[in-house]
């Protein structure tokens, strides 16, 4: 059973969070939504994760205006309504298997010139033309692996990769070739806030291929 001071502040931040992107981007991007895409490309739902979330994994984040950053499986884009808030100079990509997601994804930030939102498969895209990857655990383990390998068969240059709730599949880049972990952390309340209803981890990796 939920302890009830962690659900009441778990849905105070929720609250908050609503609050934030209404004010980018009109709408709460927060509502979760089932997946059609579990069994066939191993995907899980749409989940937003929480800013102040956000804020802790990616506070080293210092984009440049020829950064490339891409949201695998982007949901209605609370990352990319994380970003805009914080000015990020940088191209922004937002990939996203379910259309109806993604339509909603589109709607909002086609005013922002320096946004992207595609809609299909992660595994259809060349991340040469990326140089940070964002997850928030969009795919299944089984799903992840064969990612990593396709990221690993395809990258010519450097990449940093920010993978929130990683302690499911997360471990598949331990110890191998290239990868280099940079920081691994529990999450859990931040601010003052339950901003989850149990703990969390994310990692925080750098990819060198062997060229």
């Amino acid at each position: 059973m939920l302890n009830p001071i962690v659900a009441i502040s778990n849905k105070l931040s929720c609250m908050l969070d609503a609050g934030r992107d209404k004010k980018i981007s009109g709408r709460n991007l927060g509502v979760f939504v089932p997946t059609p895409f579990a069994k066939s490309h191993g995907a899980t739902g749409s989940q937003s994760a929480p800013y102040l979330g956000l804020a802790k994994v990616m506070e080293d984040f210092d984009p440049k205006p020829d950064d490339s950053f891409i949201d695998i499986g982007c949901g209605k884009g609370r990352v990319i309504a994380y970003l805009l808030r914080n000015n990020c100079p940088c191209k922004i990509t937002g990939i996203e298997l379910n259309p109806s997601v993604a339509s909603v994804a589109r709607s909002w930030t086609s005013r922002f010139k320096n946004v992207e939102i595609v809609e299909g498969d992660a595994f259809g895209l060349d991340y040469n033309d990326y140089n940070v990857l964002f997850m928030y655990r969009p795919m299944e383990t089984d799903t992840f692996k064969l990612f990593v390998n396709l990221l690993e068969m395809q990258l010519t240059h450097k990449i940093k990769l920010y993978y929130y709730v990683d302690h499911q599949s997360g471990y598949y880049l331990n110890d191998r070739p290239g990868w280099n972990l940079i920081r691994r952390e529990d999450i859990y309340r931040e601010g003052g806030y339950y901003i989850h209803k149990e703990p969390q981890r994310f990692s925080v990796w750098e990819y060198l291929p062997d060229n």
